[in-house]
């Protein structure tokens, strides 16, 4: 079966936390991005809406050209996906973030 267009699925490159919590999640993407940035619910990253119960820690390894997206599957819960980086993707996320506190 294919993967829908608008699913998650289609984007992960690799799950680096899976049946986590919130706390984990954003304490992981802290501890290990040296730039990350808070995303709120319903944050749309290449055409899918992030399921958040909260705003959540999103990730940038620039010099790896990875991004760690927080996300939540209801059969598994909050788990964060590492996506590989699209040209001008991390200047597209913090631009949306910066109008979407305007």
């Amino acid at each position: 079966m294919a993967v829908p267009a608008r699913c998650i699925n289609r984007l992960i490159s690799g799950i680096v936390l899976k049946d986590a919590t919130v706390e984990k999640v954003n304490a992981y993407v802290k501890d290990t991005c040296s730039e990350w940035y808070e995303v709120p619910p319903g944050f749309e990253f290449r055409g899918v809406n992030l399921l958040l119960p909260a705003p959540m820690a999103m990730g940038f390894k620039r010099r790896k050209k990875k991004v760690l997206v927080p996300f939540v599957k209801p059969c598994y819960g909050p788990m964060l996906v590492e996506v590989d980086a699209q040209d001008g993707d991390f200047e597209e996320i913090i631009k949306t973030l910066g109008a979407a506190k305007e």
